[in-house]
């Protein structure tokens, strides 16, 4: 396993770089389970024993830290902090009190060496986040035959995800794309459906290799595009 990552569009006005990137998904290791794992470690002691060290550990450490105290681990150090403003200096403490900006916090720093040896053994693996509000173009099919030759005012079958357009929008719909980057818009859609679309080719189309790109304001107001490469028209 590894670490996840995806690369993010930068909507922070603060960072200047375009693009930035945060971990997604990580994988959750459940208590239980967890416990499972160090049984089965470099360990004399049962699953029992284990238990009973960790909930041990949780229940000294909760006593320290109530005790205003800083406890060092294998991991790092835990220790609490206070936060807030007063408009004076006789002002009660509340943390408890909903309306005051006072609060105390459980932290947790880490042990340089235990966060070292963390970093010097992580995998990291890229990964792309969907865009809910793009179409997706999987397949172009001719008469229920992907790959089939397509034709001048034929037919074609394409699924996908979140294809469904407003065809009265200029903008919007089914392109036809050559390698010059001209492109001609299909003008008949006999079926439009989120995940299927039925489009007319565009009658007088020269033949030739071309792309399909179908452009959607999935979200209302945002057009954006889907391509599917390597078509051919007779």
């Amino acid at each position: 396993m590894a670490l996840k990552i995806a690369v993010l569009k930068n909507h922070l006005p603060t960072c200047p770089s375009p693009y930035i990137v945060r971990s997604v998904n990580p994988e959750t290791v459940e208590y239980d389970r967890f416990l499972d794992i160090m049984a089965a470690g470099r360990t004399t002691l049962s699953r029992t024993d284990i238990m009973a060290a960790m909930q041990l550990f949780k229940e000294e450490l909760q006593k320290q830290l109530t005790e205003g105290k800083t406890v060092k681990t294998p991991t790092g150090s835990f220790f609490l902090n206070a936060a807030g403003s007063m408009e004076s200096l006789d002002e009660s403490y509340l943390p408890n009190d909903s309306e005051k900006n006072h609060e105390v916090r459980l932290h947790h720093k880490n042990d340089k060496d235990f966060e070292e040896a963390v970093l010097a053994n992580l995998k990291i693996t890229r990964e792309e986040r969907p865009d809910f509000q793009s179409p997706v173009v999987y397949s172009v099919a001719v008469a229920g035959e992907e790959g089939s030759t397509l034709r001048s005012g034929g037919i074609i079958n394409i699924k996908g995800l979140r294809l469904r357009f407003d065809s009265k929008d200029a903008s919007q719909g089914v392109f036809f794309v050559d390698s010059s980057g001209a492109e001609v818009r299909c003008s008949v859609y006999p079926l439009m459906l989120p995940g299927t679309i039925m489009a007319t080719v565009p009658a007088g189309l020269a033949a030739g290799g071309y792309s399909l790109v179908l452009r959607a304001a999935v979200n209302g107001k945002d057009v954006k595009a889907s391509s599917f490469k390597g078509l051919t028209v007779a």
